[in-house]
């Protein structure tokens, strides 16, 4: 079959089986290109084949923390965040890495602190109960007057 090209002008000279094997192989190729283009997405991130990537887990829009919105606003911040990394199916081992990014203000300093103290590494090891037992800890050092129980500790 003579086929001409739009594009370039040219004359085609394939019969319908060279077409379509040519249209198999640009699908495959396609296939492999969007396929590629999965595998970048997440780039830059700890994924590791599971989990989400910081660019999913900062796209659902989880709220920012200053260490001033007293203890309903950390109780508040923590359920948003959990509430995003279970939408995102974050891994364990990023939640803490991943929700320290939202720290501000003096949050953010007290976790600047923890990671000098700690190192990097350890500090981002932390587990979700432990770095969430943490803050709160040190959110009733900055507030002395909140009572426990609204901390979610202590006497119920």
């Amino acid at each position: 079959m003579t086929t001409r090209n739009t594009r370039s002008g040219s004359i085609n000279n394939e019969g319908p089986r060279d077409s379509a094997a040519g249209l198999a192989d640009l699908l495959t190729q396609i296939v492999a290109h969007i396929d590629a283009g999965r595998t970048n997405e997440g780039a830059g991130t700890s994924t590791n084949g599971h989990g989400c990537s910081y660019k999913t887990f900062m796209a659902c829009k989880p709220k920012e923390f200053y260490g001033t919105e007293g203890a309903i606003g950390l109780l508040s911040w923590f359920e948003n965040v959990e509430a995003k990394l279970s939408i995102t199916k974050c891994a364990e081992a990023d939640k803490v890495e991943f929700s320290s990014g939202l720290l501000q203000g003096r949050a953010l300093t007290w976790w600047n602190n923890q990671l000098q103290t700690r190192g990097r590494e350890a500090a981002n090891g932390l587990s979700w109960a432990e770095f969430k037992k943490l803050l709160t800890e040190e959110l009733h050092i900055l507030f002395p007057n909140l009572a426990e129980t609204e901390l979610g500790f202590g006497k119920t």
